[in-house]
């Protein structure tokens, strides 16, 4: 028996003997009850049979001291005896009926028990189902939400189930399993918006030259409301399309480039992955991607392959389209999001293809060989730089594409004129141009910057100093400058390179084409053909002047400073070239004749006529100098005729100078000065009499040589004055020629006089020149 039974009993014992008149049944009922439910009932006999011997044994005692306390105690003790004996029926039968009902009330109690646990686990399952259901739910709407195109609630649909729902049921497997997979939805979901913007960017690729094509359109468009504006407003001249005030006033025509009747471009595609990625926190995953995509596009445009060998131009506008398109998308990206597309990143692939644009337009350009085409791709190539610019993207790139472009046309347009010039340089007849009525003669000077002159005949026919070639060459020229400058338009105000391509391509035009071909005529034997060369370089160089003007003229108004050609230079020096060919014509001329002389240094008379020789020359040089050389500058018919008399005078000179002439009389000498005043008299006959200043040197042979006082050439003064031209070793080798024809026997004194003066001299000379 328990501690604690023990203390009941003694408790209800003390109690007993406190109140042995009152029964305490209210304290003896949850006794037994708890000794029943313990079922110790046996235990509580014995310990209560061991109470009352110890009982017992204390009443004995007590009664031995003091008998009749002790009578009174053994009353007492059987009156609690006898209660107690009644106590246990009352105990044996209240548990009788306390098992009984005890009995009922656990069973019922037990399914109470039972029923609330049954309840309970049946209102947490349901709660618990309802969780579930709500869980799948969701995820079956993420997949709803997902077929319709609704990314973003999607999203935030995942993130309500991942924070809120699924912890509330994370305690059971599939939700652990869900709650793993939340990342793979969350990519399903990236995916089907990354697949909705690749099909985007499918779309757009396939509008992209629409787009392209539209903008392009739409610049032409303000370029001729522009034209018009300024063709009404000279103030608005240097105004440029796409200037600030250009845009102000063009407002009005405003054009959305995207949003049209031909393109609707609707980029929610793009918005919305942008948005997706960045809640997701892959937004630089996402800009990567679309860099590698818009790449890839950029190369399939640049791909596209076109031709211009058969003069078509179709798929070089559709490539110029293509490119407009793909960038003008590109900008509107830039300018409707933030912190996606970049300035400098756009810039960069705008680099990057550019760069291969310019590679590819600059190679095809070679492909084309028709000017009117070529013009069209200017048009075309000028467009599309403009429309690029518009949208403020840098052009610098295309400055040397643009050169390129205006380079090749001025090559074209140089082969074109050079074949016209090579045929008309061949073609020409190197005579002088007849022209037989006014409007003939007025289209010559209207084409050639003609001034007509002294040298023209008047009335017509007319005939003109020039031949063919240099009137058809200057009207070649000048549709050479205009076609150039219709093929520019206004381009030299923005690209100042234009006027000097022109400048130089013209240049080597009239160097290589024409100054070359009437170089390459120098060879000719034929002198009308020489001279005639010489006058057309001589207008050449003039034209040159007047093309220095027309291209001043054509120049854009903003530079300044003089144009130089150097063709001028070319022409000044061919004809120098031509000269000395007319110099070397002539002077062979002369030779032959002087091959023909055969003077007679010591005839026995004199002579009353020229040479023959020098007769048949002089009428041969006054033929030429009358048709020939006729139509020439005075100031260069001066030249040759100074040169070929020089020529002549110096071949004359040798002749007497020649050591196979021995010696020399008075009568060679008189004949000599026949010869030398005949061709001093021809001399002065011509347009300038200084001319007859060639003979000077055979004048003065013929002075000395016939002089009284030949000592008079010792004197430095009079040497100076009158043998200027004479050097001591021909003047010794004259008068040692005539001392040799001279005996001393057959003189007269005078002549005895001049012979010792001549052997004076002749010593002096030799001494001075041994010195």
């Amino acid at each position: 028996m328990s501690d604690h039974a023990q203390q009941q009993l003694h408790s209800l014992v003390l109690s007993a003997e406190l109140n042995s008149e009152n029964e305490n049944i209210e304290q003896l009922g949850p006794i037994i009850k708890s000794i029943y439910d313990t079922e110790r009932q046996e235990a509580f006999l014995e310990q209560l049979a061991t109470f009352v011997r110890k009982k017992e044994g204390e009443i004995e005692r007590m009664c031995n001291s003091n008998y009749q306390e002790f009578v009174h105690s053994v009353d007492q003790l059987l009156k609690v005896r006898q209660g107690t004996v009644n106590l246990k029926n009352k105990i044996i039968d209240l548990n009788y009926d306390l098992q009984k009902s005890g009995k009922k009330v656990a069973a019922k109690k037990k399914e109470l028990i039972q029923t609330r646990k049954i309840q309970k686990n049946i209102d947490e399952a349901v709660e618990t189902l309802q969780l579930c259901l709500n869980v799948l739910d969701m995820a079956n709407r993420v997949n709803y939400l997902v077929e319709e195109r609704k990314y973003y609630s999607a999203l935030r649909t995942l993130e309500e189930l991942q924070t809120v729902h699924l912890r509330k049921v994370i305690q059971y497997e599939f939700a652990k399993h869900m709650h793993e997979s939340i990342p793979v939805m969350q990519n399903s979901v990236k995916d089907a918006v990354t697949k909705e913007m690749k099909e985007w960017l499918f779309r757009v690729r396939e509008v992209t030259r629409q787009v392209g094509k539209l903008a392009m359109e739409q610049m032409r468009l303000r370029q001729e409301r522009w034209k018009v504006k300024v063709s009404k407003n000279p103030d608005l001249r240097s105004v440029p399309v796409s200037s600030p005030i250009e845009i102000v006033m063009n407002e009005e025509n405003e054009f959305n480039i995207i949003n049209n009747k031909e393109v609707q471009i609707d980029f929610k595609p793009l918005y919305q992955c942008l948005h997706i990625y960045e809640e997701l926190g892959k937004l630089n995953e996402f800009k990567s991607n679309y860099e590698e995509d818009r790449k890839a596009q950029a190369n399939l445009v640049l791909s596209e392959s076109y031709t211009l060998r058969e003069n078509n131009d179709k798929g070089f506008e559709a490539f110029l389209q293509d490119v407009v398109g793909f960038f003008v998308i590109e900008h509107v990206i830039v300018h409707s999001t933030q912190n996606f597309r970049s300035r400098a990143e756009v810039d960069h692939l705008w680099d990057t293809v550019i760069a291969k644009v310019v590679k590819i337009v600059a190679e095809s350009l070679d492909d084309c060989r028709d000017p009117e085409l070529f013009k069209q791709i200017k048009f075309n190539l000028f467009t599309f730089i403009q429309t690029l610019e518009d949208y403020g993207y840098n052009i610098n790139s295309f400055i040397d594409l643009v050169r390129t472009v205006f380079q090749k046309y001025s090559d074209m347009l140089k082969h074109k004129f050079s074949v016209d010039f090579h045929q008309t340089i061949i073609d020409d007849d190197y005579m002088p141009m007849q022209v037989s009525f006014r409007e003939e003669y007025e289209a010559v000077v209207d084409a050639c910057w003609f001034k007509e002159n002294h040298r023209i005949s008047q009335g017509f026919p007319k005939t003109l100093p020039f031949s063919q070639a240099y009137p058809s060459c200057c009207l070649d020229i000048k549709n050479f400058v205009n076609q150039y400058y219709q093929f520019a338009e206004d381009d030299s105000k923005k690209y100042s390179y234009v006027d000097d391509i022109v400048q130089r391509t013209l240049d080597h035009l009239l160097i290589d084409h024409v100054d070359g071909a009437l170089r390459g005529k120098l060879q000719s034997t034929n002198m009308s053909q020489i001279v005639q060369i010489i006058i057309n370089l001589e207008y050449f160089e003039g034209a040159c002047g007047e093309l220095e003007k027309l291209l001043k003229a054509k120049r854009s108004s903003h530079r300044g400073g003089n144009i130089k050609l150097y063709a001028i230079d070319e022409f000044r020096e061919t004809r120098k070239k031509a000269e000395k060919r007319i110099f070397e014509l002539v002077n062979s001329k002369i030779d032959d004749f002087l091959e023909l002389a055969d003077y007679d240094w010591a005839p026995v008379s004199c002579q009353k006529h020229p040479s023959p020789f020098l007769q048949d020359m002089v009428g041969f040089l006054g033929a030429l100098i009358s048709s020939t050389l006729y139509n020439l500058p005075v100031s260069i018919k001066t030249f040759i005729y100074f040169d070929a008399l020089s020529h002549l005078a110096t071949s004359i000179r040798d002749l007497i100078l020649n050591p196979g002439v021995k010696r020399i009389n008075s009568n060679a000498i008189m004949n000599f000065d026949l010869d030398v005043t005949f061709l001093e008299n021809f001399a002065r006959g011509l347009e300038d009499p200084n001319i007859a200043d060639a003979f000077l040197e055979l004048r003065q042979i013929v002075t000395l040589l016939r002089a009284d006082n030949v000592e008079e050439y010792l004197d430095p003064s009079l040497r100076n004055r009158k043998y200027s031209h004479l050097r001591p070793t021909d003047v010794v080798n004259l008068f040692e020629k005539w001392l040799k024809d001279q005996t001393v026997i057959s003189m007269d004194p005078d002549e005895r006089v001049k012979r010792r003066a001549m052997e004076g001299v002749v010593r002096s000379l030799r001494f001075s020149t041994k010195e």
